[in-house]
């Protein structure tokens, strides 16, 4: 039987994939133009490719990064059997998980082929997988996003809850949790479970940025 997560998730998906070209655009501005001063004083940080809809457009947002000498990084999708790095998830032998690399230049992102099982625009293999960075901010993609306590509802595989679970095992911290949410990826209630870790801050569509004290996490 589905659950209400599921549910909200679908319902969220067939939503925002109606979202005209030009509204993601002038969203993603907004969303932009505010992060410049969040992350003001932050040396490395992680981004992700956009899926080409649905989704905040990134590729201005990387290319600002590197505009603003930052060190860059983006995700990986892999899984445990693959990388060999630690099974974190109790009763299984494999699971998913990211791996963030640091790209050298905007050349080298623009450069990069849709790939794997999810067709993402996404760094290639490196030998040996490289652990967890320490990175200082991780912008995080999410499907759905609630302002009471930074809930975010993601794609449903776990990659990012593992990765904070991960970073936080190996560095003793985690990095700030910065989630970019479109206006209609914005709902009053996300259903969280034990291990969904909430968002210390969301830039929304509207170009309003919203802090959260979420210390239980962290």
């Amino acid at each position: 039987m589905p659950t209400p997560k599921s549910i909200l998730r679908s319902q969220i998906k067939a939503y925002i994939r109606q979202i005209p070209q030009s509204t993601l655009d002038h969203q993603s501005k907004l969303i932009l133009n505010a992060l410049k001063s969040v992350i003001d004083g932050q040396s490395s940080v992680a981004c992700f490719m956009d899926m080409g809809r649905g989704e905040v457009r990134t590729l201005p947002i990387i290319k600002y990064l590197f505009d603003a000498h930052k060190h860059v990084y983006l995700p990986r999708c892999t899984n445990t059997q693959i990388s060999g790095h630690q099974v974190l998830r109790p009763g299984v032998n494999s699971h998913p998980h990211l791996t963030f690399h640091e790209m050298q230049s905007l050349a080298h992102v623009e450069a990069l082929e849709p790939q794997g099982k999810y067709q993402l625009r996404e760094p290639p293999v490196q030998e040996p997988h490289p652990h967890p960075p320490n990175l200082d901010v991780v912008l995080v993609p999410g499907v759905a996003f609630s302002l009471t306590g930074g809930a975010r509802m993601g794609h449903g595989a776990g990659f990012y809850d593992d990765y904070i679970h991960r970073t936080s095992h190996r560095h003793g911290k985690r990095p700030l949790l910065i989630g970019l949410a479109l206006q209609e990826q914005i709902v009053p209630q996300v259903p969280t479970e034990a291990h969904d870790h909430h968002m210390d801050c969301i830039i929304c569509g509207d170009g309003t940025v919203h802090w959260f004290s979420n210390t239980k996490n962290a």
